[in-house]
């Protein structure tokens, strides 16, 4: 029982930290070079489709406090990759922390106003209640990295553009996941 448990949760970091990652290569391996050629004056690192984002949210929404844990890995690596050497300075470990518990946190502030969208609380996905939930996980993590990378409110601001149209896009992709899958079974 309690190995099976452990195998769970090491599959569970595996997944989301794949899937992360995977996130974080295509924002920058292909949306982010795109992105440069059309709109050169965004800043450095925003983009305006951070699939990350999306992946913290929905993980958030789906496993509740333990996505802080199965988002770390893949958060801290890509984080690592980002900025070299820099990014283990007290300043750029806790502009990290912000986006691995921003959409966790959001929820949990939710639930504890009486809006408890998670998961296992939900009658039915309500894809308004999660883009509700991941804005005011933006504003969270745009705040924390903002204030420990030193922006200024232009890059802030296409940080949040850029967490908010990553998690659309991960929605639409995970939505059409769902009907192909339905699809499939018919």
């Amino acid at each position: 029982m309690k190995s099976s448990l452990v195998r769970n949760f090491l599959v569970e970091i595996a997944l989301v930290s794949v899937l992360y990652v995977g996130a974080f290569a295509i924002t920058f391996g292909l949306l982010m070079p795109a992105q440069r050629m059309v709109l050169p004056e965004f800043a450095n690192y925003a983009s305006i489709l951070f699939l990350p984002h999306g992946v913290r949210v929905l993980t958030a929404w789906l496993f509740g406090w333990r996505a802080v844990l199965l988002l770390a890995p893949g958060g801290w690596l890509t984080h690592a990759y980002l900025h070299g050497s820099a990014a283990f300075s007290i300043d750029y470990f806790f502009a990290s922390l912000f986006g691995i518990i921003c959409a966790t946190s959001t929820f949990w502030l939710f639930a504890r106003m009486g809006m408890d969208f998670h998961r296992e609380q939900a009658k039915m996905i309500s894809w308004r209640e999660i883009v509700l939930a991941g804005s005011f996980a933006s504003v969270i993590n745009v705040a924390g990295t903002s204030y420990f990378y030193g922006s200024d409110i232009r890059s802030s601001s296409a940080y949040f553009i850029g967490d908010l149209g990553g998690l659309l896009a991960c929605m639409v992709i995970l939505m059409l996941v769902f009907r192909w899958i339905r699809r499939a079974r018919t």
